[in-house]
């Protein structure tokens, strides 16, 4: 009997109760728009590279991450995901879907320490991604974004971020890339995003991860984490397909969110 892959885009452990409900057949029905890609962007075997020391970056960029909590409901659903600082300001990048609908917005930062009271400064619900606000502070530690380095594939990569909605310190996972500019669609809530050039990778990812960093080998954010694509248990002695996670590029995501990177 065959596994039939699902696609998912939550936030965390109750986007992912919602995306489940309401989300799967739809998903299920454009698994298509994840495996096409414009001419030029299938998958190519990736080229023998240095490895990626992925405990080592983990804690480097750990520290740069936040876990982002929110409430729909004054008694109700809470969303666990992750954001990435891109200021010291306390600026920091995440999905919309993460922050969607949310009355009450907090962070902590690194998986550490009391919760940072957040605030939304714009959001762009048709590119999932939203900037939020927490104060100012000496010991944030902005991520180092990859704004002039392009990705090939074939590239060794590592996904960070709150897998599971644990809300602790931000789990790696290593991987490779396995393509650029894949257009994909994937559930948020009773809707469907739909984004163009995302970044494919095989870095087996959870929900949580939403709004994490894909980072190249020197710890450096390539990508925000949008959706990933994994499969139920696989059949004795059948072989099981990678789990992928897709990426909005970093400077691709600054762009459509309108914010300058030192701003």
């Amino acid at each position: 009997m065959s596994v039939r892959p699902s696609v998912w885009g939550g936030g965390g452990k109750g986007r992912l109760r919602s995306v489940t409900r309401r989300g799967v057949p739809l998903l299920l029905a454009t698994m298509g728009a994840l495996v096409i890609g414009p001419p030029g962007a299938g998958r190519a075997a990736p080229p023998a590279s240095r490895s990626v020391g992925v405990a080592t970056l983990s804690q480097e960029v750990g520290p740069s991450l936040v876990d982002t909590i929110a409430f729909t409901q004054p008694a109700g659903m809470e969303l666990l995901g992750t954001g990435i600082i891109v200021s010291s300001t306390g600026l920091i990048l995440t999905d919309y879907h993460v922050i969607q609908d949310a009355l009450y917005l907090g962070v902590t930062v690194g998986g550490q320490g009391g919760v940072y009271t957040t605030s939304v400064v714009t959001t762009d619900p048709d590119d999932d991604l939203a900037l939020i606000q927490i104060d100012a502070d000496p010991l944030l530690k902005p991520a180092e974004l990859a704004r002039s380095s392009p990705a090939r594939v074939g590239d060794p990569v590592v996904a960070i971020g709150n897998a599971g909605g644990r809300g602790v310190a931000p789990t790696a996972a290593p991987g490779r890339l396995v393509a650029l500019h894949r257009p994909i669609r994937y559930g948020v809530g009773s809707s469907v995003v739909s984004l163009a050039g995302t970044m494919e990778a095989t870095a087996k990812i959870f929900p949580g991860d939403s709004g994490g960093a894909l980072l190249d080998a020197a710890g450096r954010v390539i990508g925000v984490i949008a959706a990933g694509l994994s499969d139920g248990p696989c059949p004795p002695r059948s072989a099981c397909p990678l789990p992928l996670a897709f990426a909005i590029p970093i400077d691709q995501a600054l762009s459509e969110i309108g914010y300058t990177a030192g701003a």
